[in-house]
Order: structure tokens, then sequence, then C-alpha cells
């Protein structure tokens, strides 16, 4: 609250007025003060004194970020969500993202506490007869409140370098290993960003890790904040792809410290501005390791996540009329989509351009308490680009109109050329910057479907190998007539994978444009299967994105179709796209490959056996008694464990020298039982599972032994595997169910039990033969379908 007898308005002169006199608007949540005089126009300072305490608005959601941890360390945050006007919980302000001021912040806290603000420290004065001190910091920036942030903390700091730390609960940097590729991975992302946008200085840059942390996303000026788990890896334990998304998670944040300050009064511009923080955190990301197949991906998966989600969708910004609304803004990563059109709006006006815009942008915004609109600071595109004359604005509409366009390529019958149409959900003009390509020739034609027309007639040298070049980006996808796509099947399928004409990007747009239109009936299934065949003699991680990703959503459907002959015959179809790359694949120990050619592997092995392919089957089994005779010598890495330990037990026999017994005997003598649950991986031996399995379960575990933490979890890891692996086979079900009491751990009481095995059975007649086993199962059964 204000208090209301300390509140002054002094004049520059000198001159000093009491403000006593005042009326509250509770719907707009605003103090006017009433004057019994006339100001002129000049400067004046208003001083009040405020004191606040943190409250819960009424969605029960804390607008202040006010997080406690205790443990080895303590933080106690007050920063305001983006989401929401928590600043006023802390001062008196107007919060409106577009209006600026300048801040000086003191903080008072315990002398055994550190504080951090937005700013570096300036000086600390110590008080007399006490254990406080007062931290100042360096005036900001015209900055936003919402960019106004304040830790005080015990937390350990690692020094990354002179103006960056990462403030963890840890004790020093060599006791703390798991964040050494972290601390690498902030530091040249932030050295790239720092040359990119070179005139804007950042005087600081505070990391603080915080366990369990709720809020993620947030980053204000000077302080970024992340959960602790999304920034540890192990470079020696982890398989490679996570290491990738730690730091695109990382270098996001660290971007959006430029962008931060570029909120304009339209509360939907937020968005734009963290795709423009996500595009160019992704090229850092690529650049700190040097490889721009990694810049690829994120397009590639930008692309395929946005399409699909925008299909069933609204991925577009949302008007906000007032602040108590601003959360549906940020309930959709409706910012997918603004990448997208950003890179093709890129393309559309020149890398070199772009960047000059962007850089204009936000230096002014920077440099001024004032806000500009991105999309009117430039000029209409010039004759040397794809759509001439044609204004920034009209390209913005890409981020307001609803879902994307399918563009129809085909041969106009009635015309020495080639007819392209724009098919929309929504009765909208798009303007679409197109680039064709002549593989067979390599030779390149620039065109616009521009927004006064929903067709276009273009004249071109007679080719059937004409087709779209997305480069980096095209929100929309493209339908060929069939002449077109059989021609783009044949010249994959001749090349024996020497298509350099064809853009990784473009092979693999090829492959998600086609599987969509098969699922909506626009497209031949037996033409998708020929569009897709090139994929066998593929080795690009890359471009098998999309199919890894087809692999994914059929495998949904396996389990309930095990009797449909379609389905088999499509499980049929990918074990024989799978044939070349499994033969090609070589299980070297020691041997240096880039991230991209052991994902490749990984995946295709993956899939591989995931489909019952004996090639993979046997490979496993032979990897899996190689290991267990080295175990010592030969150790299994994190990401190759589950591929080692639970494949190789897809071909096991009921025999006295079988793999399976060998490591069941091996493994029961390890302490921790951490390997017992891949036993119930193996698929060809029911007997196996039958028998022995639950005799592990039963007879394994001595009393004491089932009252130990890490024994009790081993434990429900076994009993969850035999389930999630086997309910589905009704010979197993049946004695699972037969023995559920006795097996099951006593932490998992029988309505979670039964539950679980529900959730694994895709048969309705396992279901009801199963119900006669368990007198609970027909009512958890019934419960589970109300």
């Amino acid at each position: 609250m204000i208090s209301r007898q300390n509140v002054t308005l002094t004049t520059d002169s000198g001159i000093t007025y009491i403000l006593n006199k005042h009326s509250y608007t509770y719907d707009t949540n605003i103090l006017e003060f009433v004057l019994s005089y006339i100001l002129l126009p000049g400067l004046y300072t208003l001083k009040t004194e405020f004191f606040g305490h943190l409250m819960k608005n009424h969605t029960n959601t804390i607008s202040i970020y006010k997080y406690f941890y205790m443990g080895n360390g303590t933080a106690l945050l007050l920063a305001p969500h983006i989401q929401a006007n928590g600043t006023r919980q802390l001062f008196p302000c107007w919060d409106e993202p577009h209006l600026k001021s300048t801040f000086s912040i003191s903080i008072k806290h315990p002398h055994y506490y550190v504080a951090l603000s937005n700013m570096p420290r300036r000086f600390i004065t110590y008080e007399n007869d006490s254990d406080s001190r007062r931290t100042y910091f360096y005036i900001t920036p015209p900055i936003s409140t919402l960019q106004v942030a304040i830790v005080v903390t015990n937390y350990n700091k690692l020094k990354i370098n002179d103006n960056i730390t990462l403030w963890c609960d840890c004790i020093s940097v060599e006791q703390s290993p798991k964040f050494e590729f972290v601390r690498k991975i902030i530091n040249n992302i932030t050295s790239h960003l720092k040359s990119e946008f070179s005139v804007i200085n950042i005087p600081k840059m505070d990391h603080i890790a915080i366990p369990n942390f709720p809020q993620d996303g947030t980053s204000k000026w000077g302080l970024i904040f992340h959960t602790e788990d999304n920034l540890i890896y192990d470079e020696k334990l982890d398989s490679v792809m996570p290491k990738m998304e730690v730091a695109r998670l990382i270098a996001h944040k660290i971007a959006y410290q430029w962008f931060s300050n570029s909120l304009s009064s339209a509360w939907s511009n937020f968005w734009l501005l963290d795709a423009l923080a996500t595009m160019f955190g992704e090229e850092a990301v690529a650049k700190s390791f040097n490889n721009s197949e990694i810049l690829n991906l994120f397009i590639i998966q930008n692309q395929y996540e946005s399409l699909h989600l925008d299909s069933h969708f609204d991925m577009n910004p949302v008007e906000i009329p007032n602040l108590s609304e601003i959360n549906s803004l940020f309930s959709f990563p409706r910012y997918m989509k603004a990448i997208i059109v950003l890179r093709m709006f890129r393309s559309a006006i020149s890398d070199e351009v772009f960047r000059i815009k962007i850089r204009r942008y936000v230096t002014e915004q920077f440099s001024t308490i004032m806000s500009y609109n991105f999309w009117a600071m430039g000029e209409k595109f010039g004759d040397e680009y794809f759509c001439p004359n044609v204004s920034l604005y009209e390209f913005s509409n890409w981020i307001h109109y609803k879902h994307y366009p399918v563009i129809s390529w085909e041969r106009d019958p009635n015309y020495a050329g080639f007819l392209s149409k724009i098919y929309s959900t929504s009765n909208t003009k798009w303007l679409i910057p197109i680039q064709l390509r002549e593989i067979s020739l390599n030779k390149n034609y620039k065109a616009c479907l521009a927004s006064h027309t929903n067709s276009i007639r273009i004249t071109l040298p007679q080719s059937d190998c004409w087709m779209v070049n997305f480069e980096q980006a095209g929100y929309y996808r493209i339908k060929y007539d069939l002449n077109r796509w059989h021609a783009i099947a044949n010249y994959f399928n001749s090349t024996a994978g020497k298509y350099e004409s064809i853009s990784v990007i473009n092979r693999a747009k090829i492959v998600d444009d086609a599987f969509h239109l098969m699922m909506e009936r626009q497209l031949d299934v037996s033409l998708f299967w020929n569009l897709t065949q090139f994929l066998s003699q593929e080795t690009n991680y890359v471009v098998w994105y999309p199919m890894i990703k087809v692999f994914e959503y059929m495998s949904t459907i396996f389990p309930f179709s095990k009797e449909g002959v379609q389905f088999i015959d499509i499980e049929a179809k990918f074990r024989e796209l799978l044939d070349k790359p499994l033969i090609a694949i070589r299980l070297q120990k020691h041997v240096m490959e880039n991230d991209f050619t052991k994902s490749f592997k990984q995946e295709i092995l993956k899939w591989s056996c995931t489909l019952k392919h004996i090639q993979c089957a046997n490979r496993a089994k032979n990897a899996l008694e190689y290991h267990l005779q080295n175990s010592e010598i030969e150790p299994v890495s994190a990401e190759w464990k589950h591929w080692t330990y639970c494949r190789g037990f897809i071909l096991c026999y009921f025999d006295d020298y079988s793999v399976w017994f060998k490591a069941r005997d091996i493994w029961l003598r390890k302490p921790d039982h951490d390997l017992l649950p891949f036993l119930a991986c193996c698929e060809t031996d029911s007997i196996i599972i039958h028998k022995f399995m639950p005799n592990i379960l039963l007879n394994r575990f001595t009393q004491n032994e089932k009252e130990e933490v890490a024994i009790i979890r081993s434990y429900i890891n076994i009993f969850h595997s035999l389930v999630s692996k086997h309910a589905n086979t009704y010979n197993i079900l049946q004695n699972i169910l037969y023995n559920l009491e006795k097996i099951k751990p006593k932490e998992i009481n029988m309505l979670t039990a039964l539950t679980d095995i529900i959730n694994y059975v895709y048969s309705i007649a396992i279901l009801k033969q199963a119900s006669k086993f368990n007198s609970n199962f027909i009512f958890v059964l019934f419960i589970s379908f109300l």
C-alpha cells in the first residue's frame, strides 16, 4: 500500500507539493491524485513510500515468483510473470509492455545472502549493529517494468567469464561436473550473439539454476532463470540429442536478452519477439557446435511440428483486450509458426537485408523509450526480390491468418507452362514467395503468388523435373500433379543417394508433405511408398526425421491392429525400407562419429527392432552376448543401454544356454538389480516370461530387502516392465492376474496395479477372458471405460 502522508510532487525548481487527496478505481487498478492547482508543462518528481506483500490473484497463480528452495541452498526470487500485472505488487507503476523507465535499485538483505538484480552491483553498505547489508546496483537503461527482477540467495557461483555467472545449489566448479557442458555452451552461445548484436551492450548475465523451478522460460534483462534439470548433461553418459535440446533451451533465453526490451503496445507482438529470439538462438547453437546440420534439423522440426499442429488448431496470435486475459497468449506453442514465417520472410528479402533490419529494430528499441512496429520499419521489396513492390505489412498477414495454404503445382493443358493454385481452409489472400528448381539441370526460378490473386501461370522450359525449392522455410504444403510426383520419385530412386541438387530440407519436406496428403486422402498410398523408397539409400538423419515421426505415429496404432492385414502390410513395408540402412550400419567401438551419424544409427536400430526386423534382432542378441562376456572391459553406454539389454532379448529361447538365463544369473548378483526389468523384453518364448519372470518377483527379494528404497524402486520397475510388455498376451496375463496379490509390490495398491495392466491390453477379447481370473478386474475395467 502507499503511505498517503508521504506522497509528494517536486518541480525541477525545488517546489514541493503534498498530495493528500486521491481516488481509486478498482476496475482499472488506477490510483488518481486530485490536485487543487494547475500543473504547468515541465519536469516533476513524484515520490511515494510503498509497502507491499506478495498475494495470489483471482486465478490462484502467483503473479510474482516468490520461490524458496530449502536444501543445501535457498533462493528468493522476485520477478514479474510476463503473462500478468504482477509488478504492481512490488511498486505502483504502469505495467504496459511498451512503457519504459530507468530503475535505480537497492536491496537490504542478510549479510550471508547475495543480492542480484538486472544490472551489475555498484557497491555495498553495511548496517551498524545489524546482520544486514544493502546492495546498490547501477541504474538500468530504459526497460519495461516486466523486466525488473530481484534475487536474494545463498547459492554458490560458477564463474563462466568476467560478465557471465551461473548460480546453483552446488559447492564449487570442481564438485559440479554436471554443469561442465552447460558452462561451455552458455559461453559459446553468448559470444556468438554478442557478435551478432555488437552495438548493444548487456553489462552482465546471471544464470540462476533452481531445482524444480516451475517457470523455466523466464528471462529478464541481465537475469536468466532455469530449471536445474534442464541444464544437466553428461557427455559420457547421456545420448546425443538431449545435448542439442539443452543448448537449444539455453540459447533461446540468452538471445531473448536482446529482444526483451522490444515489447510493443500490442501484447500479441510478444510471440513474434519470442520467435526472433528462438531463431537467432538456434543459429547460435549451430555455430557453437560448428555444424550446419543442426540448423537444418531445427528447421525441419519447427516445420513438422507447426504444420501438423496448425492443421487442427489455431496457431495465430490472439487479441488481448485487457491484461486479465493475457494468459491465453501463452497457452500454446504459437511461436513455432512465427519462426517459419520469419525464415520465409528472410528468404524473400535476402539474409543480408533481413539481418540489417533486425539489428536496426533492436537497436532503436534499446535507444529510446518509444516502441516501434516491426513490420512498419521497412520499405517495399525491390525488383531484385521475390515479390517486388509489395509492402511488408502484406507479408505480416501470415501470422494473422488461420492455418496454412496448400499449393497445387501442375502443367496447364491450355498454356505453355505451369499453373499454380492456392487452396486454403480460410478465405484469405496469401503472399507467397516461391523458388522453383529444375532438379536435373540445377536451374532456379523465382515467382510470387501475390495477395491479389490465388493462382499464377508461369512460363518455364519444358521438363517434368520442376519442383518447389523451400531453401530454409515455407509455411505451406505442395501438391504436385501425378507426372511431377512420379518424376520426383524416379529422380530420387535412380540416383543411388547422389542427389546434391535437392537439399536436405527439400528431401525431408517431400516426405512430410507426402505423408500428410496421403492421410488426407489426396495422395495414393502406392505413390507415397514410391516417393519414400529413396530413404532406403539415404543416411542423413535430418532427411529421415519426418519418416521417424511417421514410425512414431503408426506405432500407436499397431498394438490395436495385430490382426489387420493392412497393418501387417505396412509393417512389412517399413521393414523393407530399413533393410539397406540396417546393413550399412557398423557397430564399431571407439570409432569417432559425428552426432548425427550416431543418432541415425540409434534410430534405425531402434525402429528395426521395434518392427521385428530379424537382422536387428540378431545383431542385438550378438551385442548382448558379447557384452555379457566382456562386461568389465566393454561397458554399455547410456545411449545404447535399452537397445542392447532389451532388444537383445527379442530372440530368446528356452534352453540352459540361452542369453536370457546368462543375463538373469549375472544381474541377480548385482546389488542394485537395476537391469532386471530388461528381462521382461523376451518375446519369442512366452514360457520364460510365463514361468521365470513371476518367480523373480515371488522369490528373489527377502523381507529386509523389500524395505530398502533402491530395492523397492527396482521391484516396481520389474513389475511394470512385465505388465507393459506382456499384458496383451493372454497366457501371461492370466498368470499375472492369478498371482497378482503375491507378485505386485506392496507399495502399489490393487486398483493401481489393475489400471496399469488394463492400459497395456489392446484386445477386447483378452479383456473379457481376463476378467474371469480376478474378481476386481471387471470392476476396474468398468471404471476405466467411464
